[in-house]
């Protein structure tokens, strides 16, 4: 089962979700220089972007969603862009509620300029979140599809992109109660959160870098090397002698 947009948003109102919403933010505010002459695109959960963009002085952002809040009314499958025209695309848990992810990101792609970033925030299945999906506790987390942070890097080197940053943010569990958080929060101090494993919440940062194609003479000989928009250059064997 896929998570949902409504349970998300309620979850952020909630102790567990403000500390992880905040911890996100400076994460992203931290690695990402928002430039006033970029064109960036907003995805996902409401609270966290708007707190975002709100601390930006870029004008050439837009929030894209189906609900009322949004600069532009869409869908992630079908970006209202044309073919290389955002600089970068933030999206906050978009994937973890997208029927399709994978058919999403190919839209993303498409979009996004060459050199274009992305930054991905998402819940992280290898952390407090997944043990408590395992018992029977009342929880948005319990019998859900997790896009891992294994299943994004691999799609980051299916599409070419180059990983810059993988980071994994906040390790109290997701508590109801605030004597419980307060008694975790430890886990966030400097010494622990620098441990990058274990986060509720990972945050990929990831630079589109697409090769040229190179036009080759003669390339049925033997071992030419045609360049294309692969990780790695792809060798033709089959030659004529």
């Amino acid at each position: 089962m896929n998570f949902k947009f409504s349970e998300i948003n309620k979850w952020y109102q909630t102790k567990s979700g403000v500390i992880n919403a905040s911890i996100i933010i400076d994460s992203i505010n931290r690695i990402f220089n928002i430039s006033n002459d970029k064109k960036i695109l907003y995805l996902g959960e409401d609270s966290i972007i708007n707190i975002i963009m709100n601390s930006s002085d870029n004008f050439n952002s837009f929030y894209l969603s189906d609900t009322e809040n949004a600069d532009i009314r869409g869908e992630l499958r079908n970006l209202p862009f044309e073919e290389s025209s955002i600089d970068c695309i933030i999206i906050i848990h978009s994937l973890d509620y997208e029927k399709d992810p994978h058919a999403a990101f190919r839209e993303i792609d498409r979009v996004l300029k060459e050199d274009g970033e992305i930054i991905i925030s998402g819940f992280n299945k290898m952390s407090f979140l997944g043990i408590f999906s395992m018992f029977p506790i009342k929880s948005i987390f319990r019998n859900k599809k997790y896009i891992t942070i294994g299943r994004l890097s691999d799609w980051m080197k299916l599409f070419s992109y180059e990983i810059k940053h993988i980071l994994n943010v906040n390790k109290i569990p997701p508590f109801k109660n605030q004597r419980l958080i307060n008694l975790f929060y430890f886990l966030n101090n400097d010494i622990f959160s620098k441990i990058n494993f274990f986060g509720n919440s990972y945050i990929f940062f990831v630079n589109k870098k697409t090769y040229k194609y190179i036009s080759v003479k003669n390339w049925h000989k033997k071992d030419n090397i045609i360049l294309g928009k692969f990780a790695k250059p792809v060798v033709h064997n089959n030659y004529e002698k």
